[in-house]
């Protein structure tokens, strides 16, 4: 259906809905909202950031004549008072509005909740009379629009496209759930809170269902694998009885699964669980000795340059005398090792090549590749792995993290990433103590750092920002790198890392924080893996609200790395009602429990990696259950209605993108 037949909808407009990717009602339909305002209930101050919107009850205490200030430009404030706090009410260019406010009256005002010289203030605040809202009441969708459309027209398009639509569903025909149509408006016009979360959950269904299914289609019209591995595990012992340590009993465990999969005539998806310091690097080495010995190239991919030098240097000594030619290759390698790398890959003669992203280049031609072994998979997207995956045939991949991603969880649970978990080696993740502190504590902090710095040891302090955004509450590492070279750590060296920086200055940083001569690294999260310094003992987390627990996890294990050397986590925020989120983080030390917590909390996403227009956060998450439920759903119609399923729109359109998309 053309989008003209729509109400409203002219050719003028047409322009406008393709620019945010709608092109017919279909996709207008399917244009959900990307949040929801949740006016049923009044903000919480003490809980709210500066950024945030908020729903207030309160009185105006009082109100300024309009002020003229230029041509075309005119303003007037009001104080306004609401949960005992203060707070400036700015309206610009609206003198209109000046006479429907009167000082002493109650009023319920929404707005964005901003910040000016540490004073709240809300900018161009919607407002009514009264202690309880009317207009200013129930949930309102927003739809990211880009400002091309406005929000209340948007939702008249869609109210239209709706009512002229056909809903057929995929899954109806095996499962008893409400109408497609149903789930439509909930979505988009909802009345109650539960109202969204049943809509956004019968439409997670529909796709997940089509998408599992459409999937398992696609991998069974593959062809099985004609890699031959065929060589007993006792190849390798060499190399094992040639390690500097005794494998773990987890760690043997692991090699048999994964030498298990080669030799399953099926390709390998396989995730290597565990924290720091379990041994995953050691293990994927071994199965990339026994993948070589068998015949085949193997690529080891890693998310950073400093961490897949790390490697590197790691399989270097580790491998030494194996007769296994290694290769790096990297964005910052020179002209000349990247030109001979590559020929020395295509033809053959590296068996192992270790790198960034740099690997999957179109250049990068192997010879035979049989395995890649991909390090901090919460690193890379959908599309890096699958790039890397169709250099070769069947190629067989193992993935490796100490925390998981949503994603990964997701797949272990639809069960095409087989899992294995190693345990942890040693004391060192006892060593760690973890601990939640507020704004009032921060003086304490810092001068702890002082006492840890005096007895030889390092700290990292790591901030969610580069540099200070308007309308965010949030500690930038540019301007805290700043205040603390002037204030606090006046006198001590420190440095400043972030991902931005140009690599050559990034890896001066680091090497100076390497030799003990920087002290302290203010640092983004890309410090977050690849990085072992061994006299870090302290990591404080600026506005640790704003990580998930699984990063938090990640930035924790930067620190307590060397054997007997007591070490701290400090996780800061200004936010209360974070503190049980992150106090449970304290009570926690393994990785995959922290990333199962993570998931179950923030949903295990898209994990085919196709996002529709709007994510809907909180009120669509897709849990384990629903993935169990569509899993089920997806088998049942592949058993049983298989050629009436094909026929779909939605499941032509999910053969066609998932047809070079991988799941592991």
């Amino acid at each position: 259906m053309n989008l003209t037949e729509i109400k409203g909808i002219g050719e003028k407009t047409v322009p406008k809905l393709n620019k945010l990717g709608i092109y017919s009602t279909r996709d207008l339909i399917d244009f959900l909202p990307g949040k929801y305002w949740d006016m049923t209930r009044f903000s919480d101050l003490e809980n709210t950031r500066f950024g945030d919107y908020v729903l207030l009850s309160g009185i105006i205490v009082s109100v300024t004549k309009v002020q003229y200030i230029r041509r075309n430009m005119n303003v007037f404030k009001a104080s306004y008072l609401a949960q005992g706090k203060k707070i400036t009410l700015t309206w610009f260019n609206a003198p209109y509005l000046r006479e429907k406010l009167v000082a002493g009256g109650e009023y319920v005002v929404w707005g964005k909740l901003l910040e000016n010289k540490g004073a709240p203030f809300l900018s161009n605040p919607s407002f009514e009379q009264g202690s309880k809202g009317e207009r200013l009441s129930g949930i309102t969708p927003i739809y990211p629009t880009k400002n091309i459309i406005a929000q209340p027209t948007m939702g008249k398009f869609i109210r239209g496209a709706i009512e002229k639509e056909e809903f057929p569903s995929v899954i109806e025909s095996v499962c008893d759930d409400m109408p497609l149509k149903q789930a439509y408006l909930l979505s988009h016009f909802p009345y109650v809170k539960e109202d969204v979360i049943s809509g956004r959950r019968r439409l997670n269904k529909e796709k997940i269902s089509a998408q599992l299914f459409s999937y398992k289609i696609l991998k069974q019209g593959k062809a099985p694998k004609v890699k031959h591995y065929g060589k007993p595990l006792s190849i390798i012992d060499d190399a094992v009885k040639a390690l500097p340590y005794s494998l773990t009993a987890s760690q043997n465990k692991a090699i048999e699964d994964i030498v298990s999969d080669f030799n399953s005539g099926e390709k390998m998806n396989r995730l290597l669980a565990g924290d720091v310091g379990s041994g995953k690097t050691v293990v994927a080495l071994m199965a990339a000795v026994y993948a070589v010995r068998c015949g085949y190239q193997v690529a080891f991919m890693a998310p950073t340059e400093i961490l897949a030098r790390q490697h590197y240097s790691t399989a270097c000594k580790l491998l030494e005398g194996q007769n296994i030619k290694i290769g790096v290759l990297t964005g910052v390698s020179s002209t000349a090792e990247k030109k001979e790398v590559k020929a020395a890959v295509k033809a053959g003669a590296l068996n192992l090549l270790i790198g960034t992203h740099s690997v999957i280049g179109d250049k990068v031609e192997f010879s035979n590749l049989g395995f890649i072994i991909i390090d901090e998979l919460q690193r890379f997207g959908v599309r890096h792995k699958s790039s890397l995956e169709n250099k070769s045939e069947n190629v067989d991949v193992l993935v490796m993290s100490a925390t998981p991603i949503p994603r990964a969880m997701a797949l272990t649970l639809y069960g095409d990433l087989k899992l294995s978990s190693l345990e942890a080696r040693g004391s060192m993740a006892d060593n760690i103590a973890t601990s939640v502190v507020g704004d009032a504590d921060l003086s304490e902090v810092y001068d702890f750092i002082h006492k840890r710095i005096d007895c030889g040891e390092q700290a990292y302090i790591v901030c969610p920002l580069v540099e200070d955004s308007d309308g965010l509450e949030r500690i930038s590492a540019k301007s805290l790198y700043a205040s603390l070279v002037s204030g606090p750590f006046r006198g001590v060296n420190i440095g400043l890392v972030y991902s931005g920086m140009k690599e050559n200055l990034k890896a001066d940083v680091m090497n100076r924080f390497y030799s003990g001569e920087l002290k302290v690294l203010v640092a983004t999260t890309v410090i977050e893996v690849g990085i072992d310094c061994k006299s870090a003992s302290v990591m404080l987390v600026l506005n640790a609200d704003c990580f998930g627990l699984a990063t938090l996890h990640q930035l924790r294990g930067r620190v307590g790395r060397r054997e007997g050397l007591k070490s701290y986590c400090i996780l800061h925020t200004s936010v209360k009602g974070e503190c049980e989120r992150l106090t449970s983080l304290c009570e926690s030390r393994d990785g995959f429990e922290i990333a199962q917590k993570d998931a179950d909390m923030r949903g295990y996403g898209d994990f085919f990696g196709m996002r529709q227009s709007g994510g809907g956060g909180e009120w669509s998450k897709i849990d384990a259950k629903l993935i169990l439920e569509c899993r089920n759903i997806a088998e049942k119609l592949y058993k049983e209605r298989m050629n009436e399923t094909m026929r779909f729109d939605i499941v032509q359109k999910y053969l066609e993108t998932l047809k070079d998309v991988s799941l592991s």
